[in-house]
């Protein structure tokens, strides 16, 4: 008989919340007459000594933010390497210093998942995060409960700087994760961290849910202070029009574009932050008029060449390359994100500019011009766009899918007609978005490189 590979229910709630000994709220969650039918079980299981620590990272690195500069490097980078050397298997045999580690590949990490955990790491602290491998195939990340709540403290400072804060308490719901899709885990928990305060990944697919109207109906009683997704997500909540009061959103895992931006803070009336995240690191930046301002003084970046093992000057693009965070399960020492960019230091304050998801490629007109596709991105940007797909053939027809409930085909026919100055032929679908799509995340390919 086969094992099942996903994830397997075996903890208890007081096991998953320790800490906390009131949990009718998520039995309200959970039971509720418009709830959705959740298929899975989550919970931070934070203890005493963790929930400390979660708090001390967040005094450490968030409290007051203490960056790098293009000329020095953060001051906790000699430790953290000594670290690594003394008890990472992988980084074993490397000196202190940084320029002595090469970068490393989300494929090491896939081949070797054992050799990036720390000797000090607890194993009974154990939990394994599945990626989706929309961008790849699908990678196995470890965490501990201390990296794992974490990222609510790098929510809260990015909240911040928009002057917004999260209610805690055991009788509101904090976050809810909207997702649109086919199938995906969904759940009803609460965060420790938060006092207690409801924790909400549920996905709009009509499937999921007893009656049409339910998702509305569960979404506007509960009415999360924040809501987390991708553009796909948003938009087809959109499609729902409900009434909720979010004190902001977070677009992640997907390209947001100023239509799509725009259209959900007209409608939302809250700010809508565009969030740059690895599923190996947690949150990095978001998005603002000079660039995604990083939030992560915990993280050092550098940016390298694609093809060489070598560090481009300040201020010029290449690769995205990350240095540090505080999961003992897999610390990283220059890993290529496989996204590029410049970096730029602004008032102390690190910028990521011109970021483009994945290796940046070159169109090309009949007559051989070149086109680059962040010229693409800017253009297409203004348009409401939930995501699309751009593919060149070998006979340089551009073949288009785009996800959109307002876009036409014509209108982003006309687009690249005139970016590729009107010497390409163009293949163009608009798909509308529902509450159970199947998007691939991949943006741009071709047959000609």
């Amino acid at each position: 008989m086969a094992v099942s590979s996903g994830p397997q229910i075996a903890l208890t709630d007081e096991e998953r919340f320790p800490l906390l000994d009131d949990l009718s709220f998520l039995n309200a969650l959970r039971q509720d007459v418009f709830a959705p039918k959740f298929n899975f079980k989550s919970g931070d299981r934070l203890n005493e000594a963790q929930l400390s620590r979660v708090h001390w990272h967040k005094i450490k690195y968030y409290k007051e933010k203490v960056f790098w500069s293009a000329a020095q490097m953060p001051i906790w980078l000699k430790d953290y390497l000594h670290w690594c050397v003394e008890t990472v298997p992988f980084y074993q045999n490397k000196g202190n210093d940084l320029d002595s580690f090469p970068t490393i590949s989300r494929e090491d990490i896939r081949n070797f998942p054992h050799l990036f955990v720390s000797n000090e790491a607890n194993l009974n602290e154990l939990l394994v995060y599945h990626t989706s491998g929309s961008t790849g195939p699908k990678l196995d990340v470890l965490f501990d409960a201390v990296s794992q709540a974490s990222w609510l403290p790098q929510i809260e400072s990015i909240l911040k700087d928009f002057d917004i804060a999260i209610t805690e308490g055991k009788h509101t719901t904090a976050i809810a994760l909207i997702c649109a899709q086919e199938k995906t885990l969904t759940y009803a928990s609460l965060s420790t961290y938060l006092e207690g305060a409801g924790i909400l990944k549920i996905n709009l697919n009509p499937s999921e849910w007893n009656q049409p109207d339910h998702a509305v109906k569960y979404l506007e009683k509960y009415n999360p202070q924040i809501l987390t997704g991708d553009p796909i997500a948003f938009m087809a909540l959109l499609d729902l029009a409900p009434q909720l009061n979010p004190k902001a959103m977070i677009s992640s895992a997907m390209k947001l574009t100023k239509g799509t931006k725009n259209k959900l803070e007209n409608y939302f009336k809250c700010p809508v932050i565009d969030l740059y995240s690895l599923t190996e690191c947690r949150n990095i930046a978001y998005a603002t008029e000079i660039g995604h301002k990083i939030i992560r003084p915990d993280l050092y970046l550098e940016v390298f060449d694609e093809h060489k093992n070598v560090k481009l000057p300040y201020g010029e693009r290449g690769e995205l390359v990350v240095t540090g965070g505080n999961n003992p399960f897999l610390p990283l020492i220059r890993y290529r994100t496989g996204d590029f960019c410049s970096l730029k230091i602004e008032n102390g304050v690190p910028f990521i500019v011109g970021l483009e998801a994945r290796n940046p490629i070159l169109f090309y007109t009949k007559s051989n011009i070149k086109v680059n596709n962040i010229d693409i991105s800017n253009g297409l940007s203004e348009l409401p766009l939930a995501g699309f797909k751009m593919h060149q053939r070998k006979d340089k027809t551009i073949e288009f899918l785009g996800y959109s409930n307002e876009v036409t085909a014509e209108e982003v026919t006309a687009f690249l007609h005139t970016i590729f100055k009107n010497d390409i032929d163009v293949m163009v679908d608009i798909q509308n978005i529902s509450q159970n799509n199947t998007v691939e995340k991949t943006l741009y390919s071709s047959e000609l490189i």
